[in-house]
């Protein structure tokens, strides 16, 4: 894995166009057939994502889904998230590869529960995610842990999302993606002015039991519906059941993504897998 050079190189995915990566953090891109493993997450943004809808990307590491959303789904303007330098800088060439630099606009910043920076770890072995040290501890990201080396950070912004809609004057989303390795709960936290007011629609992707079962209080109390797959307990071979989430289902949870919506309809209804390309 070492020895794979971590430079820039360009693919080109399938209904998408060409796609900027980097060969280590990314190479699953050269001979995977993309989204071939996502195909619920797919099914997910159709649910989810109403074509001319404001969608905010939060952590969005290169952009290849904030493309998704827009090319595939129709979200007519992207808020885009990411802290990490070298994704921030994939995620930027990304949108002006699928020409969307007036639908999408990026910040390079962190999502939090307050303002100001912190050391983010980042993870240059395996999979070119990061997690803030405040979520992590201050441990090396698991990637590096792997391969038995000690931590790689950035100072990075963090910013709660409520004060940045204010100071930005950012459009209101109807929907929102949030995988922030850990940080879910402070995501919503700083943002929970915008969800009493606006109510986006949200696919959460969970990072730990009390990250899911402090995700999942929050949300019901603030009026939302939290759906997802729990283990089947009569199931021999470990099938799941789809179906409305209490803070106690965390340790049972069979997926890690989640979709919530203060309109119940929009949930609690089985999301569908959907094949890669554009809506079915």
């Amino acid at each position: 894995m070492r020895m794979i050079p971590d430079v820039p190189w360009t693919v080109r995915v399938a209904d998408l166009g060409p796609v900027r990566i980097r060969l280590r953090q990314h190479r699953w891109y050269l001979w995977e057939k993309f989204a071939q493993s996502d195909t619920l997450m797919l099914g997910v943004f159709n649910r989810m994502i109403r074509p001319g809808d404001v969608v905010y990307d939060i952590g969005a590491n290169i952009g290849v889904y904030s493309r998704v959303m827009v090319q595939w789904f129709g979200a007519s303007k992207l808020i885009a998230f990411e802290p990490m330098a070298g994704n921030f800088e994939l995620l930027t060439a990304n949108a002006e590869l699928g020409r969307l630099q007036d639908r999408v606009r990026t910040f390079r910043m962190a999502l939090s529960d307050t303002n100001g920076e912190e050391e983010l770890q980042i993870d240059d072995m395996t999979s070119g995610t990061a997690v803030l040290n405040s979520v992590s501890g201050g441990a090396a990201s698991d990637g590096r842990q792997s391969f038995g080396l000690g931590p790689l950070t950035e100072r990075v912004k963090i910013a709660r999302l409520d004060d940045l809609v204010s100071r930005e004057s950012l459009p209101p989303p109807q929907m929102m993606k949030i995988d922030t390795e850990g940080a879910e709960v402070k995501v919503l936290t700083g943002a929970r002015a915008m969800l009493m007011t606006h109510h986006p629609r949200l696919a959460i992707a969970l990072h730990g039991e009390d990250k899911a079962r402090g995700t999942i209080a929050l949300l019901a109390e603030l009026g939302y519906t939290v759906c997802g797959f729990v283990a089947d307990p009569e199931s021999k071979t470990g099938g799941s059941v789809y179906r409305i989430l209490q803070p106690g289902d965390a340790p049972v949870l069979a997926n890690n993504n989640v979709v919530a919506s203060r309109d119940p309809a929009d949930v609690v209804t089985e999301i569908m897998p959907q094949n890669p390309g554009p809506r079915q």
